[in-house]
């Protein structure tokens, strides 16, 4: 099965191979942005605030509020005068703006067909590939939980359902604390007149029929045993009939919000307002949607589990791989998503997607006969009909005689919700046509759901304690134990043991719900248990909580391991392990030779009589009493001694390079391509040497995740060495954004002093209608990256050498209408000269980058002289093609 986790490590490894072609793909509302607030903000202070940064031009409205309880707004802009990339990074630095997304839209998962067969095969057929609803039925056929709550399912659909059509009537939820058509919100919900559902379309509870709608209910809920037409997956479930219109996320989060609020109500008031909602029906959705660029949607159906809500989700009726490329909202990783794919009288997924990591497992969806509009029966198909099914098998769950699960219910219902998800993909039937396709490997099967249930169940309301856990007290080797309790629980009892042994030992009668071990053994595994006591009855014991105390003799982690630099001496220290001996440290230089070893009994050692300037590595090993931590790994470092670019401590500089950053820095011998450095890169160690009073090429490209931005390049010289960049140590500045490719000029002072000189290569986002800023050489750019290098300052080039002309770079070669020339210094002049010695074209120069335009010259071998400000020339020859 998958998990949180699981869903997130994958969206991380398919991100770059899907989400630019799902940014580009998934349709969304043109000039509609969705907007999470923080708490306390108002959407007028946003909007007025975007009005200041847009102007009057932007035409920024605030169009409604789609979910409370989730503090989510639609806001509109034009999208004509300010892209959508623009608005949406202006949105995300608002203040009191949590996130910011585009308003997407998705479709119907629904497949029409001609009918084959008026029977209903997915209940019960000669084979084995129905979800054994006759069997479950014969033990529950739904309507109430063991606690007399009115279990209801939430359908959501685009059109509606004729809820009133025969075999779904007697299942149409109505709120009851609601007085129908008198204007008034009488339950104090936030809906007015919401008695027979809600449509968010015309704010108010008049549905429209739909035969998608109608399918869907009656898959899910179809009245059962009442001589008409067919049956649902549960007989008397109460239907809860939302309809959302379009198919665009602010509609999607409008229409969930509903569910969530009439949940959220019942637990609070103990079920006498609200609705004991437990789960919902997505038979909607987008193809190829990513997760990352829908964060709001994702998050809601953490929120609806929060309350004890579960979500079933039709995935895409397309052949595709779900994992690779993407879905909404069977994609989104959340814990309360139960994705669901669709399969035929055979067990066979024939066009429905699959992903053993993002798809639960199967369930019937292909040629089911179901109630239509107007009264009438057909069938079906689409994965429209598979998520509905398991809808129905999730809601027959709690309508178990199972006192136990309600009172789990009413003690943590997110974790009674999680419960019934691990029975529903626990109790698949295995199908080998699904073993490498969904993460269960198997087909729904309510029935065997039902026995998992019950086989833990109990009849007392008496439950185990539940969310057991074990803390660390600092410093000691005592571990708090603490855990969940019902109002029924009047004290507990909790027994642990070293794992592996036979014995337990015992605390009874312990009134609180904590209870602290003390002095346990290092390094041991322990098992703990708890009973609770409920006045008569006792519960059993709970699930068995497994964890390792500290104490092991592990070495230091490296990534622990600092070292400071306190002239002329190395201070280093690292991470403290508990119960720890001595500690050996180790100094290996750049051949791996070790040069320095000794034993210390605390965490920190100062080391004396290292070479400066000069790469070690150290490596820290711990014993303990009887034990080593064996190989410790080595930490990489070199000491000071280099010069100012890397012995002085600059100033901090900080960036938000998820957008763009700094893709490649070029001059001299510098040519460095990085990607993003989350906002900096230290690249000291590249350096190039330059002479005074010489002029230098650079180039500088930004680098994008999608959308290109206007970008802004600053670049500034330490000339000074003090550690710092004034203004008047500003080396170029372009005066104008790019997006692309951009060259400079950097002078080298005539009087500057030979050395190194730390050169701050700045970028930052200036775009239009006044939003970003600058790059700063200090502090915080708030969008984009900085990157440091290191130039060596030279004396002048005294002569003519052979290497100093083999470092002479030329291309293309052979030429082809132009020589691109990259020498080691700058370059005063050139001059081209034929075979017989005639000079065919020549220049002046401030670079040592330059580009020679050769169209006039005729296919040959050419010399090129290459004249230094000293005087001195170098020559390379050159053939044009």
């Amino acid at each position: 099965m998958k998990n949180l986790l699981t869903k997130l490590l994958l969206v991380t490894l398919v991100l770059l191979s899907r989400s630019a072609a799902a940014r580009q793909t998934t349709p969304y509302e043109h000039g509609q942005a969705l907007v999470q607030l923080k708490q306390h903000t108002d959407p007028v202070q946003v909007v007025a605030h975007l009005e200041d940064h847009f102007g009057m031009l932007a035409e920024v409205k605030w169009l409604r509020e789609v979910s409370r309880p989730m503090r989510i707004h639609l806001v509109g802009f034009n999208e004509d005068r300010v892209p959508m990339e623009e608005f949406l990074r202006a949105l995300s630095v608002t203040p009191g703006v949590q996130v910011a997304q585009r308003n997407h839209i998705g479709t119907e998962r629904y497949i029409p067909n001609d009918p084959f067969f008026n029977n209903q095969w997915h209940h019960v057929q000669s084979g084995d590939h129905d979800i054994d609803t006759d069997l479950a039925w014969d033990i529950t056929t739904g309507g109430t939980t063991a606690f007399g709550d009115e279990i209801v399912a939430c359908v959501i659909e685009t059109g509606g359902a004729d809820w009133d059509h025969t075999d779904l009537l007697a299942n149409h939820w109505v709120n009851n604390n609601e007085i129908p058509d008198n204007g008034m919100d009488d339950d104090d919900n936030g809906y007015v007149d919401d008695y027979d559902g809600w449509n968010i379309v015309n704010n108010s509870d008049q549905l429209s029929g739909g035969n998608h709608g109608t399918a869907v209910s009656s898959m899910l809920g179809g009245t059962g045993d009442n001589n008409t037409g067919v049956a649902g997956v549960n007989h008397s479930v109460s239907l809860m009939q939302i309809q959302m219109g379009s198919i665009n996320e602010s509609n999607v989060l409008e229409a969930y919000t509903y569910p969530l609020v009439m949940r959220k109500r019942y637990n609070q008031t103990g079920g006498s307002e609200g609705a004991f909602v437990v789960v919902t029906n997505a038979s909607w959705g987008v193809d190829n949607g990513d997760p990352a660029d829908s964060p709001l949607w994702c998050a809601m159906y953490d929120s609806l589990g929060t309350y004890g809500v579960l979500n079933c989700g039709a995935t895409a009726n397309n052949n595709v791989n779900i994992d690779v490329v993407g879905d909404l909202p069977t994609a989104c990783p959340s814990d309360y998503m139960i994705a669901v794919t669709a399969t035929n009288d055979n067990d066979e997924r024939t066009f429905s997607g699959y992903g053993i990591t993002q798809i639960d497992l199967g369930a019937p969806g292909e040629d089911v006969y179901l109630a239509s509009n107007t009264n009438n029966y057909s069938s079906t198909s689409g994965t429209s009909f598979a998520s509905p099914c398991t809808a129905g098998g999730v809601a027959l769950l709690y309508s178990a005689d199972c006192v136990s699960l309600m009172a789990l219910v009413q003690a943590d219902p997110a974790a009674a919700a999680e419960l019934v998800k691990t029975y529903i993909l626990e109790g698949v039937d295995p199908v080998s046509n699904l073993s490498d396709e969904v993460a269960t490997g198997g087909r729904l099967n309510v029935y065997n759901s039902l026995l998992l249930l019950l086989a833990e169940c109990s009849s007392s309301p008496c439950i185990a304690p539940f969310n057991v856990s074990a803390n660390q007290v600092e410093g000691q080797l005592d571990y708090v134990i603490t855990w969940g309790t019902t109002e029924s629980m009047v004290s507990f009892s909790l027994r642990y043991r070293e794992a592996g042994e036979l014995a337990w030992t015992t605390t009874d009668n312990i009134d609180t719900d904590t209870f602290t071990l003390e002095n346990l053994a290092a390094c041991t595994t322990y098992e703990v248990q708890l009973l609770a006591s409920c006045g008569d009855t006792d519960s059993d014991w709970s699930d068995t909580l497994t964890f390792e105390t500290t104490g092991c003799c592990e070495n230091p982690p490296a990534a622990s391991v600092l070292v400071d630099f306190t002239d002329p001496d190395t201070f280093i220290s690292w991470e403290a392990v508990f119960g720890a001996v001595n500690y050996t440290v180790t100094i290996y230089d750049d051949n791996n030779d070790q040069v320095f070893e000794t034993q210390v009994t605390t965490n920190s050692l100062i080391v004396e009589g290292l070479s400066p300037c000069t790469p070690y590595a150290v490596g820290i090993g711990v014993a303990c009493e009887g034990a080593n931590g064996g190989t410790p790994e080595t930490v990489e470092f070199t000491t000071t001694g280099c010069g100012n670019c890397s012995d002085l401590e600059y100033c901090a500089i900080t960036g938000s390079a998820s957008l763009e950053w700094i893709e490649r820095v070029a001059i001299g011998l510098i040519d460095n391509t990085s990607g993003s450095n989350n906002g900096y890169g230290d690249f000291t160690n590249l350096s190039t040497p330059v002479e005074p009073g010489m002029g230098y090429s650079i180039e500088l490209t930004p680098g994008f995740a999608g959308f290109g931005f206007s970008e802004y390049f600053l670049v500034w010289l330490d000339l000074d060495g003090d550690g710092a960049f004034e203004s008047s140590e500003l080396a170029y500045d372009p005066g104008t954004t790019t997006t692309t490719l951009i060259t400079g000029n950097i002078l080298i002072p005539a009087d500057q002093e030979e050395g190194p000189v730390r050169m701050r290569v700045g970028m930052a986002y200036l775009g239009g209608f006044g939003g970003g800023a600058l790059p700063v050489p200090c502090g915080e750019n708030e969008y984009g990256e900085t990157e440091d290098y290191c130039l060596e300052v030279t004396a002048p080039v005294s002569g003519v050498t052979e290497a100093a002309a083999a470092a002479v770079s030329l291309w293309p070669v052979p030429a082809q209408g132009y020589l691109e020339v990259q020498a080691p210094v700058a370059l005063a002049s050139t001059a081209v000269y034929d075979l017989s010695g005639r000079c065919m074209l020549s220049n002046t120069h401030q670079s040592n980058r330059i580009t020679l335009g050769l169209d006039n010259l005729a296919p040959g071998l050419y010399a090129l002289h290459m004249t230094l400000r000293n005087g001195a020339v170098l020559t390379r020859q050159f053939v044009v093609e």
